[in-house]
């Protein structure tokens, strides 16, 4: 079947781009484009933080979504928590207690996945600031169509209308996932690639399985080009301190 967004197949996503060091007054920014969707996220910090904020063994982690347009809403609040609980255990913040890392996500352009757009936007902005991590999360959205039950990867504002069921999926980079079926995936276990998952529609236990096993073969693309555009990043800066 044709996907309505007639320039890829089902498992194709979108085109990449992003940049970084693109705020002058934040630690760390970065952009990150999943085709027609855009976040810019910035960083700041470690820096110092309110006595009632502090903890004694780690940093502080505060993350604030903003919309495309207006004042956040319920979804921008669910977009914080969401990120923040699953990059607090990536960061390394025993390395800077007492102080805190705030990490601001404005949404550019949405055309579908922007929540997986903002993870990726997130970790790229992290690394620009230096902020020390346990490892590197890659964020993939997929779908099952409700008309053909087809499972439909990076979908447009347009496919996602008409999907049974929506799946968000945050992988790490050191794990991967055993293509032997759905008993093969411990997800308690701590070497679960799974890093964080939301999933909304009527869905099966196998399509979840099946979307998860999709959606972390394609998070391996995104990391490469994470490792590709932070490496390139690096050699920028090391020709201009060597010119």
């Amino acid at each position: 079947m044709a996907r309505l967004d007639r320039t890829r197949t089902a498992n194709q996503l979108r085109p990449f781009f992003s940049s970084q060091n693109l705020l002058n007054r934040a630690d760390g920014s970065a952009q990150f484009d999943f085709g027609g969707s855009s976040v810019l996220c910035s960083v700041v910090g470690p820096a110092e933080v309110k006595i009632r904020d502090e903890k004694l063994d780690r940093a502080t982690i505060e993350v604030i979504a903003r919309p495309l347009v207006g004042l956040p809403g319920i979804k921008d609040k669910s977009r914080e928590r969401s990120i923040r609980e699953t990059l607090e255990p990536l960061i390394l913040s025993g390395l800077h207690p007492r102080t805190g890392i705030q990490i601001v996500v404005q949404t550019m352009k949405d055309d579908g996945c922007i929540l997986s757009t903002a993870f990726n936007a997130t970790v790229l902005a992290l690394l620009d600031a230096g902020i020390p991590l346990n490892s590197i999360l890659g964020s993939v959205t997929c779908i099952v169509d409700e008309k053909s039950g087809e499972i439909l990867l990076d979908p447009t504002t347009e496919e996602l209308s008409q999907a049974k069921s929506t799946h968000v999926f945050v992988f790490d980079n050191k794990s991967s996932i055993s293509t032997t079926g759905a008993a093969a995936m411990d997800l308690d276990s701590e070497s679960s690639p799974i890093l964080f998952s939301d999933s909304t529609g009527l869905y099966t236990e196998e399509e979840y399985f099946k979307c998860a096993n999709i959606c972390h073969k394609a998070a391996q693309t995104v990391h490469g080009f994470i490792r590709t555009a932070v490496q390139k990043k690096l050699e920028k800066e090391y020709q201009q301190t060597h010119a």
